[in-house]
């Protein structure tokens, strides 16, 4: 059984869910990460809930421990309300496209992430091109609130951090000038960078807008 949106939202504030993921949680995961992790980046994992905030059709949490430090999406359905919740203690796992959050028994499937540094730098490494690839991207309006902007369509070059849908994807946006006016035209040149803060960038003009994140379609 889905959440109401006002029960979700009462539930999310009792839990002191707060508006947006942490300043911190935008920087590459530890430096410290152990040796086990590099060459198994895919195995399971304890992580800390952090954060939990409601965006849309979608879930944001904000998840640590001591080799991983990210942002995942999920999408809002009651058993993912409930092993999100903030300062929870959740098993992570591969599983499908985004991996598998678990806690007490149930289990939550991430819709998407929103820390493409950190899941770019955890595929294994490819050759270097001497070019940097570009693409056109095509979408239509999804969601907005005062933090985020989400669109749906085609993003062709999400595979080359392993994610294969790109012909339909949902992409997370700021909710800035420079983002809300590639939101508009629906159409911008995607660019990949294979190093870097910022893998994915919209090409709007001379600004350009930071993917924050991409997801699978989800409904309510």
């Amino acid at each position: 059984m889905r959440f109401a949106r006002a029960s979700l939202q009462r539930l999310l504030a009792s839990a002191f869910v707060v508006a947006a993921a942490l300043p911190g949680c935008e920087t590459a995961r530890d430096a410290a990460s152990s040796a086990a992790y590099e060459l198994n980046p895919f195995g399971a994992t304890d992580l800390s809930v952090q954060a939990l905030s409601l965006h849309g059709p979608y879930l944001l949490a904000v998840v640590a421990g001591r080799d991983e430090r990210m942002r995942l999406l999920a999408p809002v359905s009651d058993v993912c309300v409930r092993v999100l919740q903030p300062e929870a203690r959740v098993r992570y796992a591969k599983s499908g496209a985004f991996g598998r959050i678990g806690r007490d028994g149930e289990a939550c499937d991430a819709a998407g992430v929103a820390s493409l540094e950190q899941w770019r730098d955890r595929q294994p490494r490819q050759r270097i091109e001497s070019v940097v690839p570009r693409a056109t991207a095509r979408w239509e309006p999804l969601f907005r609130d005062e933090r985020w902007i989400f669109v749906r369509g085609r993003f062709p070059l999400a595979s080359k951090i392993g994610i294969a849908a790109g012909y339909d994807l949902v992409a997370m946006l700021p909710a800035d000038a420079a983002c809300s006016a590639a939101a508009e035209r629906r159409e911008a040149t995607l660019e990949f960078r294979q190093a870097g803060r910022t893998p994915y960038r919209l090409l709007v003009g001379e600004r350009s807008c930071p993917v924050e994140g991409f997801a699978l379609p989800v409904t309510r």
